[in-house]
This record gives structure tokens, C-alpha cells and sequence, in this order.
């Protein structure tokens, strides 16, 4: 009898929406394992070269969350397509969370910074460092988790900022660069962050 195994990467995620600790909003959903983060996985495993030390294909580790506007379910395209938004965060609304072939978030946010236009001020910071340690519960899962603060993400003059992306990155990206590439992807329906709440947004990977 012959057996054949498939190893599997399921992706869960989960963003609440608390003002004053109390749940105003929460969005759940299954996103995909991007091409890119195959790639990534098939290299994490693997070693470029034996010596003293081993050299591996690469050593980044899953590190940043990002945010987004873009993506097919933004249903506040008057806001999204409006200044502010439209002027510091321009795009359009074309990316899925079908598609493995995505390589970067469509129209990513700023977490802090300035309401400078493209192609943005060097100071800006466009992703959030996850908790560690990472939870594993069980074993075979990884929970990434980031609470993004009520001054983050809305600010100054983005009051209101209709998220609708998001995506997980390692630590290889920067995190004052706006279109670094990611390993996970995820269209939810509109969730319009203000400055009254904070948002916490677990993503957990299961093998």
C-alpha cells in the first residue's frame, strides 16, 4: 500500500475591536497561505551550505502584522477614495483573498507617522511587532498576536480609517517601508478604526 501524506498550512484569524475594554467590533475569518510564504517555509527548513557554523537559507522568523484599504470588500469606498485617504494611501480595490500570487497588502496604512504622499516620509512606520513569546496551543498551531493602540493605525488628520487587509510578515521586512512582502493574506469586510478604540488581532497558523 502505498501512503501519502500533505502537509497543510490552515490560517485562522481573528480582530476585536474594544473601547474601554468592551467589544464594539470583531471580524473573523480564513485567510491564505501565500505563494510567497511557501517559498519562505520551503527555505526555513532548509540549509544553504554545512560548515562550522551551518549556514540556512535563510533565518527570518514571523514578526509584523500590517493593515490595509484595499482589497475587493471595502464597502467604504467613499471614505477610502476620499482625501485623506485617497491622497496618502492611493490604489485601488482588486485584490482577493483567493489569490495566492498576492505578494504585498494593495493600499497599507501607516501605524504612525506623517500625512506625507508617496512616496511617504522615512520615519513612517507601516507595521506592528507581534507579542513574544508566541503562543502554541496546541503544539502543532502558532497564535501571532498584536494589539494595535487607540492612537495607532488613526491619527491626525485620519480620523477614520476604513480598514479592509491585512497581511503577516517576517522579520525580513521593514518596517518603514510601505510595500514590503508578505507570507499570509486576508480581505475582511470594512472596520472603520478610530482613535476611541483599540484593535488586537490574532492570527494563528496550524500545521
Amino acid at each position: 500500500m502505498k501512503l501519502q501524506e500533505t502537509i497543510e498550512v490552515k490560517s485562522n484569524l481573528r480582530i476585536i475591536a474594544r473601547e474601554r475594554g468592551k467589544i464594539v467590533a470583531r471580524r473573523e475569518g480564513h485567510n491564505i497561505w501565500l505563494d510567497l510564504g511557501r517559498e519562505y517555509l520551503a527555505s526555513l527548513i532548509s540549509y544553504a551550505s554545512y560548515g562550522s557554523p551551518d549556514t540556512p537559507e535563510r533565518d527570518d522568523r514571523i514578526k509584523y502584522i500590517g493593515l490595509g484599504i484595499g482589497g475587493t470588500r471595502q464597502a467604504s469606498l467613499s471614505v477610502a477614495n476620499s482625501a485623506p485617504m485617497s491622497t496618502a494611501y492611493p490604489g485601488s480595490n482588486d485584490q482577493t483573498d483567493t489569490n495566492p500570487t498576492v505578494t504585498t497588502l494593495e493600499r497599507p496604512v501607516r501605524i504612525s507617522g506623517t500625512t506625507t504622499v508617496p512616496p511617504y516620509d522615512a520615519g513612517d512606520v507601516w507595521l506592528g511587532q507581534i507579542q513574544a513569546p508566541v503562543v502554541h496551543s496546541p503544539s502543532t498551531v502558532a497564535i501571532f498576536t498584536r494589539i494595535f493602540s487607540s492612537s495607532e493605525l488613526s491619527y491626525s488628520s485620519f480620523t477614520t480609517v476604513p480598514l479592509s487587509e491585512i497581511m503577516l510578515f517576517t522579520g525580513a521586512a521593514d518596517i518603514n517601508v510601505y510595500n514590503n512582502t508578505g507570507v499570509a493574506y486576508d480581505t475582511m469586510d470594512t472596520l472603520s478604526k478610530t482613535v476611541a478604540f483599540a484593535l488586537e488581532v490574532d492570527w494563528s497558523i496550524s500545521f
